[in-house]
């Protein structure tokens, strides 16, 4: 799937149909996690967990989305200290333009 942050498309690609648009909020850890939970999870990528969550929130008709946009927030709780990302963005459905 294309992932693009800008709504303008190459030359040669025209938006065939457009879906509602998406948004997701993805939790990550950002302080000590401790020894079991750090050890369990050191091969663990949470910022592409989040880009993924994006991807398959998007309709299964959908082969791009545009216009994605992020934010962030941190706040800290009893458990710990916690980053939230947020994506923002528009699914379509992309198709090649008839150049002649």
């Amino acid at each position: 799937m294309l992932v693009t942050t800008t709504e303008n498309l190459p030359e040669h690609l025209k938006i065939k149909s457009m879906f509602s648009m998406i948004e997701i909020t993805h939790k990550i850890q950002i302080s000590p996690k401790g020894l079991i939970k750090g050890f369990l999870e050191r091969k663990r990528n949470e910022h592409q967990e989040a880009y993924d969550k994006l991807v398959e929130s998007a309709p299964s008709e959908a082969n791009a989305i545009i216009g994605v946009k992020h934010s962030t927030a941190t706040h800290t709780f009893s458990e710990g200290t916690f980053l939230f990302i947020t994506y923002i963005g528009t699914p379509v459905v992309l198709e090649e333009k008839n150049i002649q």
